[in-house]
């Protein structure tokens, strides 16, 4: 556990999952997790209550459809790591045991590659948790300068009058923690995707700088133990992909379907709202997703490309001045960097800029069609 948390390329979101007994529960702390996720859970109950009530007002509903849906996902990944916390620990155990081993190395290329995922990690968490905390923080001031008396995210109880004073104060105050509670929610689990892409990538590039250096070496016995090493660390990446997969498939395939979906209703309420001030809000939420997005097809792509560059410096290896033995070892081990390391939406199709771009187009020509038959 302590050793996760030394690992400065997850240090930031394992610390934060850890506090709030999401990873690593213990007897002392699992009562944290149900007091960080049990609330959010009763808060998006009411959000459907709310939800219900708007629905004669298209504009209202498909914005409150957007705030419900974005605290579902968050609670949702919540879950799933709460769900799956013995996978994710065994995964971030594998992940310290190659963080440290490229450590210890001694290989200046390697280690500044690694330096440059743990800076390149960071960065997105930082920045991940600041850009979340702010924008909710603006949402709750916002409601503020409201006209009417609305709440940040839209709730409702039965037979309870939520605009009254003091319902109106009290649940408001409730509401004051949320830019803390949902950024450490929503965005740990994008941070520790990133960061797992990005030592993947390192790994690869890590890789791909072995194999160049075998035709450096003399002596054909020191070049086949070169590859055979090479082989054994291609191995591990590959079955460091493979979990990874296993644990965020599922997810990946259900946000992929909701923010699909809400990408295209709030083009559509875009097009039907004449609030400018909500038409602004509009946009920024819309530009969230797509960053979010964004985010993962990006880092997921980048092991796509790093697999075929690893599979270009096999073919590049100066097989023609080695033996039999080397040639047939390196042929199958071509073969075996042919397939792709990849990341899959639902265990369906892969995640690269490609399907990232599919994925906006079908958004689109759904808001284009939907907006055709509604203008009729």
């Amino acid at each position: 556990m302590a050793e996760n948390e030394d690992v400065a390329l997850v240090a930031i979101n394992v610390r934060i999952w850890r506090y709030f007994a999401v990873l690593y529960p213990s007897a002392q702390s699992n009562w944290r997790k149900y007091a960080f996720v049990l609330p959010v859970c009763l808060m998006n109950v009411m959000q459907f209550l709310y939800l219900v009530e708007m629905w004669g007002d298209l504009p209202a509903f498909i914005l409150n459809l957007f705030f419900l849906s974005a605290i579902f996902n968050a609670l949702m990944r919540t879950w799933l790591a709460i769900w799956k916390h013995e996978e994710f620990e065994r995964f971030l155990h594998e992940l310290t045991y190659l963080y440290r081993q490229i450590e210890a190395s001694g290989d200046e290329y390697a280690q500044r590659i690694l330096l440059e995922a743990v800076r390149a990690a960071r960065r997105i968490a930082i920045f991940n948790l600041s850009a979340s905390t702010l924008d909710i923080t603006g949402a709750l001031i916002f409601t503020l300068f409201r006209q009417q008396r609305v709440h940040t995210f839209g709730i409702a109880l039965p037979l309870l009058d939520m605009q009254r004073t003091p319902t109106y104060q009290i649940f408001y105050v409730l509401q004051t923690p949320l830019p803390f509670v949902l950024s450490m929610m929503y965005m740990p689990f994008v941070s520790l995707f990133a960061a797992f892409a990005l030592f993947g990538k390192a790994m690869l590039q890590i890789l791909a700088y072995k194999l160049s250096c075998i035709g450096r070496l003399e002596e054909e016995e020191q070049r086949y133990q070169m590859l055979t090493a090479c082989i054994r660390y291609h191995i591990n990446i590959m079955g460091y992909v493979r979990k990874m997969n296993a644990l965020v498939t599922n997810i990946l395939g259900a946000e992929a379907i909701i923010y699909g979906s809400i990408i295209c209703l709030l083009l559509f309420d875009l097009n039907i709202m004449s609030s400018y001030t909500q038409m602004i809000s509009i946009v920024m939420y819309i530009g969230t997703m797509l960053y979010v997005l964004y985010t993962y097809y990006n880092r997921a792509n980048d092991l796509v490309i790093e697999s075929a560059l690893v599979s270009q410096a096999v073919y590049n290896v100066p097989w023609y001045e080695c033996g039999m033995r080397f040639r047939k070892t390196l042929v199958i081990f071509l073969m075996q960097t042919q397939r792709p390391l990849e990341i899959r939406v639902g265990n369906v199709y892969p995640m690269t800029l490609a399907m990232f771009q599919s994925l906006l187009n079908a958004s689109y020509s759904y808001f284009t069609m939907l907006r055709g038959v509604t203008n009729k």
